[in-house]
């Protein structure tokens, strides 16, 4: 007796530090028992070959690309951060193709960035060359970027550490920073969702830590409500890293929406 085919996850990682084997970690085992997952590495991360244009919407048409050359005609999107932008994204260009959307916390749902004016200043200063310095990626340097993401600093182990480093030698260097200063404007960034949120007809989960500093949750509470078939998660004591912070949590929130 055959059995029937795996309904399929396509897992996306976030911008700056990270490829699918670093956000995804402990995901991947316990949801590969029962579904087929799939993990690209987003162009410039994890030794997939960097875009002459690192735009959101450029990762979103490498996406589209990348989905029709993997076969994947039909599939639960889940993102992260910037992933979650790509998975919300290709939700609304190819509703068909997508089953339910899973965004943790999801840029893209906000105007604005955290202290949107400053950011704009230090890309656009002499001072951005800082923000690229060799010591943000090692030693005290490395922890602090790595504290500010998650909520809980007990969260920020050897092993997490030592996780960051090999993805950062699998990332493009500079390339957040090139990619942030595409999407930072004046007054507002170039990806903005939210305005399109109730077109989105595919049951869509959000999951976010109510201790994000990156994507506070107020924008996420506000999504929620605009979508017409959505379900928000939030976790306590979390930051803007939820599959990596706490990944039992979100698997089983994960699990209960995929089934």
């Amino acid at each position: 007796m055959n059995s029937s085919p795996q309904a399929t996850v396509v897992l996306l990682h976030g911008a700056g530090a990270d490829f699918a084997g670093l956000s995804w970690k402990h995901v991947v085992p316990r949801l590969s028992r029962g579904y087929r997952v799939l993990t690209p590495n987003l162009p410039g991360h994890g030794g997939t070959p960097e875009l002459p244009d690192p735009t959101t919407e450029a990762y979103l048409d490498w996406l589209c690309r990348w989905m029709d050359g993997a076969g994947v005609e039909r599939a639960t999107l889940a993102g992260l951060s910037l992933g979650g932008a790509l998975a919300l994204g290709y939700a609304l260009r190819s509703p068909e193709r997508v089953d339910r959307l899973v965004l943790a916390a999801s840029y893209g749902l906000s105007r604005q960035v955290p202290y949107h004016a400053l950011v704009w200043f230090l890309l656009r200063s002499p001072l951005r060359r800082l923000l690229r310095a060799p010591v943000l990626r090692q030693g005290p340097g490395l922890r602090l970027g790595v504290r500010f993401v998650v909520g809980d600093p007990r969260a920020v182990d050897a092993e997490l550490l030592e996780d960051v480093r090999t993805a950062l030698r699998g990332t493009s260097p500079g390339l957040f920073w090139r990619w942030l200063e595409t999407e930072v404007k004046g007054s507002r960034v170039r990806t903005y969702y939210g305005d399109r949120l109730r077109d989105l007809r595919c049951p869509v989960l959000l999951i976010h830590g109510d201790r994000d500093r990156l994507v506070p949750l107020a924008h996420a509470e506000q999504a929620a409500r605009r979508i017409p078939q959505a379900r928000l998660v939030v976790l306590r004591g979390c930051g803007h890293w939820p599959p990596r912070e706490r990944p039992e949590e979100f698997c089983s929130a994960l699990e209960a929406f995929l089934g």
